[in-house]
């Protein structure tokens, strides 16, 4: 079996970086394996890799390549190839994908399907967006007397989307059709349920912007599907896509859709969705569709006691049989929980549970991973169980010791899981089995020593309808690094016993791994594992060897001198930066980087500036010393200048936050003050002693509340985040008066609600002053 990719030609950056470059890398892995007992399994299985890129001033193409004797001569026919050829040419804001590719343009029309063909997604600046399709979904494929053959008609898709994106909302519409040629294969296969098919499907999603923090999104796609293009065309139709589909006596019409909304306000944030998809609902444009559902579902997350405990929850209803023609029918309520508690530097806690419907892509028993002596098989493994399952998990991790000559970590982890599987298509709740895992390690690190020594137990009791099954089992692991790092070897043995009524069984298996580096760009594996294993009818064992190289080139057209050159230049980034030459030629490039227009506020800040001053001279003198210290003193002035920088940004987003806020307050509060005001005002007129003190003060305070209220509302009804920018007038005024304050809480570790408490009682109190002024 063969597979050759080429990708991503970027012509966006034609012109620029080395005028010629050629770069790669070879791998080769063998695997050798024997045991004691018959199987279908090679003896010897080889995999050849690689990639070659060509590149010109940045014009590239990459092509890669795998070569393999596994699965090469199938006996049977799949409706698709195992050899491929991509490409992915770009230049600017236009994306093309030719050859053998995929796309996505929502999960309820084209969702990963592979196809042969052509696509293009256009993403210029501004509002519109556009992606298309055109391709071969499946290949024509003749039924055998194989029962592992596919057969298939040639089905042939396009599909495209536009979208339309502002700041506050979007809206994209979808059409997706494919159709199977009926005369692709000599005869319809309908023993193996196989007939020709038709099918359009329609979208429209979109989501908006309320508020801050308030955001709903939607999706609504109608599907039209015809099941036998052989059956009789008919005049009825249903469903928008059935509006515009050549409906037959076998075309079937459902809907799908899909809501949410989401609020989000200072660490907090909630949602709400609903999804219902009609039952038989199908799309040609991807291989699995899940349907026959309604769903309702609350979620939320927020982080508590100074980020020290994280808290997530979704909760929600759902049922099936939709359409009430199931002999049985499921409703639930579903949920899951999961939380973090960092106790301490030390202590970390995390805790989950869920019982959602689940397809498991690994086993549920630690042991069977541990025994796995078949590196080959990870594809075969991927989808074993289709459950509805209830999982719950406590970890523990604690770290003993953590200094510079050693390092005990112990961690401790507990797992819950009652699993029920599906049965014709219907999961039945309690119709399944119970798995408790317990497993705990203790592992000590040499650093000095590059050594680090693991050692674990593992338990697991299973209950299957009225079976028991008890296994446990230690792991021991030593790991070792040689030749200044350039080894790494690991050794592992482990054993597990297993005890049910029928049978009682034990393995043990040995593995020995190793990984050489050699001048940076030749890289060796070595993988041994052996493995014994023993039941009340006979012992097997046995042996997987794997051998790999790795192999990375650069060629490029620069000479060796030039080469030799630049790796003796002293060198060192910075964020998106790279400084390259001798620390006199540096300076200017970093104090450069100070005079950039984003930090022109905060050289503004006295503080900041004076500090800025002496990190600048410190820099200067840094030259004549070690180029260490050179780079410490560069990052320190750096760091000075981007710290500050986020804080300014900081504050900008707590003042509009906080502005808003005392906005939403007032407005709330707008009735009742003038309401107050109304009634002191008619106290006062009605008052026999008008020129009491007491009176006049009580008329005052209601009076400076309604106008104060009536200032704020004015200022703040129409404001824009740039609004706090502009270098006059109030926001400006006070920021100038309390920016350094703000400042020193930030630098000072105050968390962003703290200060923006102290903000929005500033505001309040400024607004209250300036409404006097009135």
């Amino acid at each position: 079996m063969s597979n050759i990719v080429a990708q991503q030609l970027d012509f966006e950056n034609i012109g620029r970086g080395t005028p010629f470059k050629v770069s790669g890398a070879i791998a080769a892995n063998a695997v050798f394996y024997s045991s004691n007992q018959n199987n279908a399994r090679d003896p010897f299985t080889y995999f050849l890799q690689g990639s070659l890129n060509f590149s010109a001033y940045e014009f590239s193409i990459p092509i890669s390549y795998s070569f393999s004797n596994q699965g090469g001569d199938l006996e049977y026919q799949l409706p698709f190839s195992f050899n491929r050829l991509s490409l992915h040419p770009k230049y600017r804001w236009v994306q093309a994908h030719l050859g053998d590719v995929s796309m996505s343009f929502s999960p309820y029309t084209l969702a990963g399907h592979q196809f042969t063909g052509g696509g293009i997604e256009l993403t210029p600046k501004g509002s519109l967006t556009f992606s298309a399709m055109y391709g071969q979904l499946l290949k024509a494929t003749e039924d055998t007397e194989d029962a592992r053959t596919q057969p298939a008609f040639k089905r042939m898709g396009y599909g495209a989307r536009i979208g339309f994106k502002k700041e506050k909302y979007n809206l994209e519409l979808i059409g997706f059709y494919a159709k199977d040629n009926i005369n692709s294969i000599s005869a319809v296969p309908e023993e193996k349920r196989v007939l020709p098919k038709e099918n359009l499907v329609l979208s429209i999603s979109g989501a908006v912007t309320v508020m801050d923090g308030l955001r709903f999104k939607g999706e609504y796609a109608s599907t039209a599907i015809t099941q036998d293009l052989r059956a009789e065309i008919v005049n009825h139709s249903s469903g928008v896509a059935g509006l515009l589909f050549n409906n037959r006596a076998s075309t079937e019409h459902y809907k799908a859709f899909k809501t949410e909304m989401e609020y989000s306000f200072d660490n907090y944030r909630f949602g709400v969705g609903y999804e219902r998809i009609d039952p038989g609902y199908q799309t040609l444009g991807a291989y699995f569709f899940n349907n026959d559902f309604e769903n309702i579902t609350l979620n939320g997350n927020t982080i508590l006691f100074n980020n020290k405990i994280n808290l997530g929850f979704n909760i929600g209803y759902q049922r099936d049989d939709l359409a009430n023609q199931k002999e049985t029918n499921t409703s639930r309520t579903v949920g899951s929980v999961n939380a973090t508690f960092a106790m301490s530097k030390k202590v970390n806690i995390t805790g989950s549970y869920s019982n959602f419907s689940t397809f498991t892509n690994n086993r549920l028993d630690q042991f069977e991973i541990i025994n796995d002596d078949n590196l080959l098989d990870n594809q075969a493994e991927r989808f074993n169980y289709r459950q509805l399952s209830q999982n719950a998990n406590v970890n523990l991790s604690y770290i003993l010791e953590n200094s510079k000559t050693r390092r005990q970590n112990l961690n401790t982890n507990y797992s819950l899981a009652t699993v029920a599987n599906a049965e014709n298509g219907i999961v039945r709740i309690g119709n399944g089995s119970t798995f408790h895992n317990f497993n705990t390690s203790y592992t000590l690190g040499l650093p000095q020593r590059k050594l680090n020594i693991t050692s674990a137990i593992n338990t697991t009791y299973n209950t299957i309808g009225r079976e028991d099954s008890y296994t446990w089992g230690p792991t021991l692991a030593v790991n070792k690094k040689f030749l200044k790092d350039k080894l790494n070897t690991t050794l592992s043995t482990s054993y597990n016993q297993n005890n049910s009524k029928e049978n009682k069984t034990s393995a043990t298996n040995i593995r020995l791994t190793g990984n050489y580096v050699y001048k940076e760009k030749h890289n060796f594996n070595l993988s041994a594992i052996q493995l014994f294993r023993a039941n009340d009818f006979k012992n097997t064992q046995d042996i997987t060897i794997t051998f790999g190289y790795n192999y990375a080139f650069d060629l490029s057209a620069k000479r060796k001198n030039e080469i030799e050159k630049n790796k003796k230049k002293f060198s060192f980034t910075y964020k998106e930066y790279t400084f390259t030459g001798n620390p006199n030629e540096i300076t200017p490039e970093v104090l450069i980087i100070g005079k950039a227009k984003k930090f022109k506020e905060i050289k503004k800040v006295a503080v900041i500036e004076k500090k800025l001053l002496i990190l600048e001279q410190e820099l200067k003198d840094a030259e004549l010393k070690s180029k260490n210290k050179y780079k410490k003193k560069a990052i320190e002035y750096l760091d000075h200048l981007y710290k500050n920088q986020d804080y300014i940004n900081t504050y900008y987003e707590l003042a509009f936050k906080g502005l808003k806020s005392l906005y939403r307050d007032a407005k709330s509060l707008e009735w009742s003050v003038e309401q107050k005001y109304k009634k002191a005002l008619s106290i006062y007129n009605n008052s026999t002693k008008k020129e009491s003190k007491e009176v006049q003060l009580f008329l005052r305070k209601r009076e400076s509340a309604y106008i104060a209220n009536q200032y704020m509302l004015r200022q703040l009804e129409n404001l824009q985040k740039n609004d706090l920018y502009r270098e006059n007038g109030d926001f400006y005024n006070f920021k100038e008066t309390y920016l350094n304050t703000i400042l020193d809480m930030l630098e000072e570790g105050k968390t962003n609600m703290e200060v923006a408490i102290f903000i929005e009682i500033a505001f309040a109190e400024m607004f209250h002053k300036l409404s006097k002024k009135e």
